[in-house]
């Protein structure tokens, strides 16, 4: 999801990017037990802190914060968690 093709190719919405987010993590929580999944939002300040636009920004990441089980973190995090725990594990 990058907010670019969002909002300047798509024309998306403000409610429609918080729907969309919602829907992105339903979908990808229902998947969860069987797939190790990353919710990536690509956001630009250029495009998405445009002032008429930052209350679906911050009603979208509110929705993913109270999400228990939801790990917001950083690249370089996962990277380490990757490195530090799955990395050396053989394929299954």
């Amino acid at each position: 999801m990058n907010d670019v093709m969002l909002f300047g190719g798509n024309g998306l919405s403000g409610e429609g990017f918080v729907q969309l987010i919602k829907d992105q993590y339903e979908q990808l929580s229902k998947e969860a037990d069987d797939h190790v999944r990353v919710m990536g939002i690509g956001l630009h300040p250029f495009i998405i802190n445009q002032p008429f636009r930052q209350k679906y920004l911050d009603l979208a990441l509110d929705f993913i914060a109270e999400q228990d089980d939801v790990w917001i973190t950083t690249s370089d995090d996962i990277a380490a968690h990757f490195k530090n725990n799955v990395a050396d594990r053989p394929a299954a």
